[in-house]
C-alpha cells in the first residue's frame, strides 16, 4: 500500500482547513464540555460560582494549533468573561510533557515490548473489516487491482516500528486502514453530508462498527501495553503525582494534549481495552480522562478516581449542547493512590523529558 491517492475511487471530500487544526464542531463540542464541566466542579464545591481565582484554576495545551484552540474553547465555555489563560510553552515543536515517544531502546525493554505487539498482530482476525473496506472504495475496479494486483489488504504483513524518540508505529495494511476510516469517521463527526462520507457508501450503523474495527485494533496494539504506556506517558505520570502531591494545587487543572496520550496513561494504569456504549472508537474526540483523588475516612487512605468522559457519536454530529438532559457518556475506575506513583518509577532508569509542576518556559 504504498500512495493513499491510487486506493481512492473518487476524489476525496475537501476541508476548508489545514491538516491538524481544530474545526468549527470542535470548538464548539469543547466549548459545550467546558460549561457542563464547570457546572459539575461548582456541584461538586470545588469551584463557587462566578470567576475563579487564577491560583485555582490551570490550563495547560500542547504546542499544536489543535490543542491550544481547544483549550481555549474549554475555557470560553467553562468561564467564561473570566480572566483564565492557557498556558502553553513557547515553541514549534511538540511540548515533551505530550510527546508520547519511546524513551528507552534497550532490549531490556524493547524485546518484550516487540513481542507483545507482534503477538496481537498475528492474533488479529480482521477479514469482515477489511472486505467492508474493499467494498467501500471498490477495491476491484481500481487501477491499483487491475494493473498491479493489489486487491486485498489482508495479504500484506504490518511491521512495527520502534525507535528512541520517536513514536511507536505499525506500518502497513492495518495503518493505512486505519488512516481511511479514521478520515471517514472524522467528515462524518463534522457533519458533512451523507453522500460526502465515504461517498455514500456507509449506509448504517453495522458498517460503521466493522469498519471502525480497524482503528480500534490499530491503536490496541500500539498503546495498548502497559510496560510500553509508561514509557510513552512517563513525564505525564510524574506531572500528575507531582500536582496531586502539591501542598496548594489548583482545585482545577486541565491538560489538553492528543489520543495518545490518554491511550498510554490508561495503558500505564493497566486499564485494558474497552468498549464504549453509543461509540465507535475507543477514544473519540473531545474525550476527557478525569482524575480526583479522594480520601476514604473509614479505611484512612487516598484513593484516585479516573473517570474516562466522552460524548456520544450522535452528540458529536449534531453539535448538541451538553447539559444536565444530554449529559456525556462515562465509565469509571477506582485504584488506590499510590498506584499513581507506582506506574510512573523509574524501573529501567529513564530519564524524564516532562516540565515540574509550576516551571513554565514562556
Amino acid at each position: 500500500m504504498d500512495s493513499f491517492d491510487e486506493y481512492l475511487p473518487l476524489p476525496w471530500p475537501k476541508w476548508n482547513i489545514s491538516l491538524g487544526y481544530s474545526t468549527k464542531k470542535g470548538a464548539l463540542i469543547e466549548e459545550y464540555l467546558g460549561e457542563y464541566m464547570y457546572k459539575w466542579l461548582v456541584r461538586e464545591k470545588l469551584l463557587n460560582i462566578g470567576c475563579p481565582d487564577e491560583s485555582s484554576v490551570f490550563i495547560y495545551a500542547n504546542t499544536l494549533q489543535r490543542t491550544r484552540e481547544s483549550a481555549k474553547s474549554f475555557v470560553r465555555g467553562a468561564f467564561k468573561n473570566c480572566n483564565i489563560s492557557v498556558f502553553s510553552i513557547d515553541s514549534k515543536e511538540m511540548d515533551p510533557l505530550f510527546n508520547p515517544v519511546i524513551r528507552n531502546d534497550s532490549e531490556v525493554v524493547k524485546e518484550p515490548i516487540i513481542k507483545e505487539m507482534k503477538k496481537k498482530l498475528m492474533d488479529l482476525d480482521l477479514r469482515r473489516s477489511y472486505f467492508e473496506l474493499e467494498e467501500v472504495l471498490d477495491i476491484k475496479n481500481l487501477g491499483k487491482c487491475k494493473l498491479e494486483g493489489q486487491c486485498r489488504f489482508d495479504v500484506t504483513e504490518n511491521e512495527i516500528y520502534y525507535k528512541l524518540g520517536e513514536m511507536p508505529l505499525v506500518i502497513g495494511p492495518l495503518s493505512f486502514a486505519h488512516m481511511i476510516v479514521d478520515s471517514f469517521l472524522m467528515s462524518y463527526y463534522d457533519g458533512h453530508a451523507m453522500e460526502n462520507v465515504a461517498w455514500g457508501r456507509i449506509k448504517n450503523e453495522e458498517q460503521w462498527i466493522i469498519l471502525a474495527q480497524l482503528m480500534r485494533e490499530s491503536q490496541n496494539v500500539i498503546y495498548n501495553s502497559t510496560l510500553l504506556g509508561r514509557q510513552l506517558a512517563k513525564p505525564l505520570l510524574e506531572y500528575l503525582t507531582s500536582a496531586f502531591d502539591e501542598e496548594n494545587p489548583p482545585k482545577f487543572t486541565l491538560l489538553d494534549g492528543h489520543d495518545a496520550n490518554l491511550y498510554s496513561v490508561l495503558a500505564a494504569f493497566g486499564v485494558k481495552e474497552f468498549w464504549l456504549p453509543e461509540q465507535y472508537e475507543s477514544i473519540p474526540i473531545a474525550g476527557k480522562l478525569v482524575f480526583q483523588k479522594l480520601y476514604d475516612r473509614i479505611e484512612k487512605r487516598y484513593l484516585l478516581k479516573l473517570d474516562f468522559v466522552y460524548l456520544t457519536v450522535d452528540q458529536i454530529r449534531s453539535g448538541s449542547k451538553i447539559s444536565t438532559k444530554n449529559p456525556p457518556r462515562r465509565r469509571n475506575h477506582i485504584l488506590h493512590y499510590s498506584h499513581l506513583k507506582e506506574r510512573q518509577e523509574n524501573k529501567y532508569g529513564i530519564k524524564a523529558l516532562g516540565l515540574k509542576k509550576g516551571q513554565r518556559t514562556q
